[in-house]
């Protein structure tokens, strides 16, 4: 059974899980619509009366209390559905990226042990690849397709099994990290720390009844699962898109009336751009969250062309994807300054958890209901992860006087220089501020001089004209000189290797090495 701490009588009484989450939002808002996609929609009764039927047949299968299910699909209202049924029956869903190689996926279902793997039929030729594993993956008793044998485990479902105590700490899923420096490591998040997720963006983002979210993100990613559940919470509209498709996006915003999304980068740039946007009525969006450090003009085009406010936000899937955040107003510049969210506490420090001075950048831990309770059969990782009582980020922010909070970088990304430390992020930051740039990755190279040295991958805003030598001037007038790029490479938005969320992958970038042409000096 996938307990995780604790099991006395208070935990009874005062826990909240997902499964209650799911069974209020089924009777009070039963006749709203829940759920939509581009076809149709289902109301609250529905979506409480299909996953009522999922869970009796998963149970008729044989899952029971404490097992994991794996689910690998996009976002469709059957993920909803898998969700609330898995939580019912007290087990716990494995949320498979669809985007990882069959060797990690292999990995993840390996390690994972899950009885049952759950797939949507645009995967079919990833899951055959994962049967002829089948020696492997021995785990998996049980195949099912959304697009397959789905609809009738539901029409033979048995009546709906009897039901189990699901506490706040149980395990309710596993969201896998990126696995950008190895193997996905799955991040596990207990019943209580999901719930509180969901209650915290719908109050941070005043989110009533009439709100609508536009579901491009995957459920198997903390943005799509955390918005889920404050959608939930609040009576609201989950719309799901297959793909992150910006036109769809328009079509499902006019037609559903939906308010809010996080748009990053890669998605952000084609809801801008896109030449057919202002042909649909958008007014009810009213609020985006995303990453405005990466691009902070696009950001300012974006508010403005639109009319809605933008959330810089700062997060993680071990913490929740809203750890801090800042707000901007149609046409503003954001200001790349966050202030921590409620519930969670959150100290800078360094090496020996000593808290650094104002101005001085340290390791983001935190502590709060929503942390992870640890990654998946992974003490090693886990005990690294909570070294010194808190929850180690591996990101470097700097805090100032006013306790706000600037994102520095990620820890392992740190570029040594000639025994200088670098910072990618604020080198990034110089140079997105450029008018010419609409995005920008910096990342270490190999130097035989100095070690290692600074390189930058640059996309242009359309019709901007700008070279290797102007950016290296801009650069100059801000950046002390051994941070400045010695090597530019400019590249088109569509080449660029990226997340499934639209982060840009650096370490595929830093992979290639640098051309000669690309030198700047």
């Amino acid at each position: 059974m996938s307990r995780l701490v604790g099991n006395d009588r208070a935990d009874v009484v005062s826990g909240y899980t997902v499964r209650d989450l799911f069974h209020r939002a089924f009777t009070v808002f039963a006749d709203r619509v829940a759920v939509t996609d581009e076809h149709g929609s289902w109301t609250y009764s529905k979506i409480g009366e299909l996953a009522r039927q999922f869970a009796a047949a998963l149970h008729q299968l044989g899952v029971r209390q404490g097992d994991r299910v794996a689910v690998l699909s996009e976002a469709r209202p059957e993920y909803v559905v898998t969700y609330a049924a898995l939580a019912s029956l007290g087990a716990s869903a494995l949320t498979l990226n669809v985007r990882l190689h069959a060797d990690e996926l292999a990995y993840c279902i390996e390690s994972g042990e899950p009885v049952a793997l759950i797939y949507s039929g645009m995967l079919d030729n990833q899951i055959a690849t994962l049967r002829d594993r089948a020696p492997v993956l021995a785990s998996v008793r049980y195949w099912i397709s959304f697009d397959g044998d789905y609809a009738d485990l539901l029409a033979a479902a048995a009546p709906v099994p009897p039901p189990v105590s699901v506490r706040a700490e149980d395990l309710h899923n596993v969201l896998y990290t990126s696995g950008t420096t190895g193997r996905p490591k799955g991040a596990m998040i207990s019943h209580g720390a999901a719930a509180i997720r969901g209650q915290r963006l719908a109050q941070w983002f005043n989110l009533t009844a009439d709100d609508g979210f536009i579901g491009w993100l995957p459920l198997f990613h903390c943005a799509g699962d955390e918005s889920l559940y404050a959608t939930m919470m609040t009576g609201g509209k989950y719309a799901t898109l297959r793909t992150a498709d910006a036109e769809m996006m328009f079509r499902m915003i006019e037609r559903d009336r939906l308010t809010w999304t996080l748009l990053l980068p890669g998605v952000l740039t084609d809801f801008l751009h896109h030449p057919n946007r202002e042909q649909y009525d958008l007014s009810s969006f009213r609020f985006a969250i995303g990453y405005a450090n990466m691009m902070p003009h696009i950001v300012q085009q974006l508010t403005a062309a639109c009319g809605i406010d933008f959330s810089d936000a700062f997060g993680q899937t071990e913490v929740s994807y809203l750890l801090a955040h800042s707000l901007s107003h149609p046409g503003e510049m954001p200001s790349l300054r966050k202030l921590p969210t409620p519930l969670l506490n959150v100290r800078l420090v360094d090496d020996e958890m000593n808290d650094v001075a104002v101005g001085t950048p340290g390791e983001c831990v935190v502590r709060g209901p929503t942390v992870m309770s640890g990654y998946l059969d992974d003490p090693a990782a886990t005990e690294e992860a909570f070294r010194g009582g808190w929850l180690h980020t591996g990101d470097m922010l700097v805090r100032d006087e006013a306790g706000q909070l600037s994102v520095v970088d990620r820890k392992k990304y740190l570029i040594k220089s000639g025994g200088e430390n670098i910072y990618p992020a604020e080198v990034e930051q110089v140079i997105a501020r450029h008018d010419a740039v609409q995005e920008v990755c910096v990342f270490g190279a190999p130097d035989e001089y100095w070690g290692e040295t600074v390189k930058a991958v640059v996309v242009t805003r359309p019709g901007a004209d700008i070279n290797g030598a102007e950016l290296v001037a801009w650069c100059r007038q801000q950046l002390a000189g051994y941070k400045r790029p010695r090597y530019i490479q400019f590249m088109a938005a569509e080449d660029l290797p990226r997340s499934t969320t639209g982060k840009l992958l650096r370490h595929e970038l830093a992979k290639k090495p640098p051309h000669p042409e690309e030198r700047t000096e």
